[in-house]
């Protein structure tokens, strides 16, 4: 279980988190709210790339603000929004990078670590680049590639910031999928952010809405993701509707939207 309590992160005078509090007990958790709302912080916070200013975040029990680097990234695996590598790597020697909080300094990685890179480079479908330079990539094919990086690590927990950004449609399908799958057949625990609440209603557990630096509420997706919520966060009109039993957001044209008849062009 992941438990975060009363965060708090500051950028010099800009209170950017404020007494943040939640848990994630299984399965897929996700951020969802507007640009700046806070979400890519809180995850750099739990993954241990910022130090909250204030607050606690345990994962089953244990206090992960105290443990050093090398110890929570053997437990959290984090894929961020933006990678960028200046040495011409391969593909395959990226998603191997995942395997470093495991590896001996002295010896490197052995050739379990190799098949594990392998089976995460086969789980996103892209085994096909393993030899091409990452720095070749189009920016969704960098996008697959990090996630296979985060999957080969194998942490207890999961981070995954905005996985869907850079993909085509297709892509962002299989790549929801393949976290779906890692949550229900080996038990991992998720936790990533999100723009579009419809991937969220098909794919996440626990949804968290954040804006402002808070969650504003949490729960079932289906419960939380409503007409009024999304109102709330995004300032839209929208209208749930189900087909084939599953809800879906339908959102009204931009331009009728209160606020829209202040700009003109």
């Amino acid at each position: 279980m992941l438990k975060v309590e009363d965060l708090e992160f500051s950028y010099r005078n800009n209170s950017v988190l404020k007494g943040i509090t939640f848990k994630l007990e299984k399965g897929v958790g996700c951020l969802l709210g507007p640009n700046g709302a806070g979400k890519s912080t809180l995850l750099k916070c739990i993954a241990g790339i910022l130090s909250p200013r204030r607050g606690s975040i345990e994962l089953d029990g244990i206090d992960m603000i105290r443990m050093d680097f090398k110890e929570r990234a053997r437990l959290v695996s984090y894929a961020p929004q933006e990678f960028s590598i200046a040495f011409p790597y391969t593909v395959f020697e990226v998603v191997l990078m995942g395997r470093n909080p495991h590896v001996n300094v002295f010896t490197g990685p052995d050739r379990n670590d190799e098949r594990r890179a392998w089976k995460a480079l086969r789980a996103l479908g892209i085994e096909d680049l393993a030899d091409r330079k990452f720095t070749s990539l189009s920016g969704g094919q960098k996008r697959l590639v990090i996630i296979a990086r985060a999957v080969a690590q194998e942490g207890r927990l999961l981070i995954f910031d905005e996985p869907t950004s850079f993909l085509d449609f297709r892509n962002q399908l299989v790549v929801l999928s393949v976290i779906e799958k890692i949550a229900r057949k080996l038990g991992k625990l998720i936790l990533l952010s999100l723009h579009d609440p419809n991937l969220a209603l098909i794919f996440c557990d626990e949804v968290f809405l954040m804006k402002g630096g808070q969650i504003l509420a949490h729960g079932k997706a289906e419960e939380v993701i409503t007409e009024e919520t999304m109102n709330l966060l995004y300032g839209l009109r929208v209208r749930l509707s189900k087909v084939d039993g599953l809800p879906i957001v339908l959102p009204q044209k931009v331009a009728d939207c209160p606020g829209m008849e202040n700009i003109s062009i």
